[in-house]
């Protein structure tokens, strides 16, 4: 008899022991939940689940609110009697955060930057315009994520991980501007590219050499044009565009830019033209007699090297130049699948 009244009580308690053990699953994947934090503040209790979603909640047996919180899930109140009910099962619903898509062309394709395994840093080309870059080189200095060594105000070289030119490599619109036979010094290439005529840049850090080449050793800078934009309508015209003129006397900078985007229902234009001259590069003037200064330059006349004096020695007479940027788009869409 008496083994039969202990048998008895082990099973009641066992039974109450299960009662008053909760188990947190997800709503949406009904898997059991670890970390879910349950308190309630009257009574004064508090509690963690397990690793297997489960803990003890018999100390708010008293409780009007028994709450369950835990990062990146909605937080659910619950009375005690409510808990009864659920039979002690509680789900928890996962908060739904609305984050900014980026697309990037890291793997010479569209993606989502959250899927590619590398680094990938997208300009902001709402800040570039801000900054309102003389050159690409500047677009890329001004970014942070890049170092550019200039040999003139107007030039640039980016460098990447302590690499360039050679080493680091430079795509526009999925096309390389240079490869491995360039020299390993820093060369000015960069600036050939219009920063006005730009719609995104992206530049990839680490070695792309699987996808891009053997020359992406320290990275890649890829650079997207501007794309023409289609009409909705097939009566409509799209038709917008933006201009800009610059002057700067650090280095005598002159800069014009327009380009014009006209869209219909299946094809569109962009047309980019930018006009830039650069003059030559002026250094200090109280240096001291330490200080270099260039009293003489050198001209070419009849296929021969001559001494030129210098009206100004502190003058870098040669340093200058000039450049035009064209560029011309043509998108034809024979229909939404093409």
């Amino acid at each position: 008899m008496k083994k039969i009244t202990l048998l008895l009580a082990g099973i009641v308690c066992s039974l109450s022991s299960q009662a008053q053990s909760i188990t947190v699953v997800d709503k949406t994947t009904q898997r059991t939940i670890p970390g879910v934090v349950v308190y309630s503040n009257n009574p004064k209790a508090s509690t963690l689940t397990n690793a297997k979603g489960k803990t003890d909640v018999s100390a708010f047996k008293s409780a009007d609110s028994i709450f369950f919180r835990l990062v990146g899930y909605e937080r659910a109140v619950y009375s005690y009697k409510q808990l009864v009910s659920l039979k002690f099962k509680v789900e928890i619903a996962e908060i739904n955060i609305s984050l900014g898509e980026i697309i990037v062309s890291a793997n010479r394709r569209e993606e989502n930057k959250l899927e590619t395994p590398n680094r990938v840093e997208k300009l902001d080309m709402k800040e570039v315009i801000f900054q309102n870059p003389q050159t690409t080189a500047d677009l890329l200095g001004t970014s942070g994520y890049a170092y550019i060594q200039k040999s003139q105000l107007g030039g640039g070289s980016p460098m990447l991980r302590g690499m360039a030119t050679n080493r680091v490599l430079l795509v526009v619109d999925g096309v390389r501007m240079n490869n491995a036979v360039f020299r390993a010094g820093n060369l000015q290439n960069v600036i050939s590219l219009d920063a006005n005529a730009l719609e995104s840049t992206e530049i990839f850090f680490g070695p792309g050499a699987v996808i891009y080449g053997s020359d992406a050793i320290g990275g890649v800078m890829h650079f997207h044009t501007l794309e023409p934009q289609f009409s909705d309508s097939a009566k409509k015209l799209l038709s917008f565009g933006s201009a800009m003129m610059r002057t700067s006397t650090a280095n005598s900078e002159k800069t014009a830019h327009v380009d014009v985007n006209v869209g219909f229902n299946k094809l569109a234009f962009v047309t980019s033209f930018t006009r830039a001259e650069y003059g030559d590069l002026r250094s200090g003037s109280v240096g001291g007699v330490n200080y270099f200064y260039r009293p003489y330059y050198v001209e070419t006349v009849n296929n021969k090297d001559n001494m030129v004096p210098n009206i100004d020695s502190t003058l870098q007479v040669g340093s200058k130049y000039s450049q035009t940027n064209f560029m011309q788009k043509v998108l034809y869409k024979p229909n939404s699948s093409w």
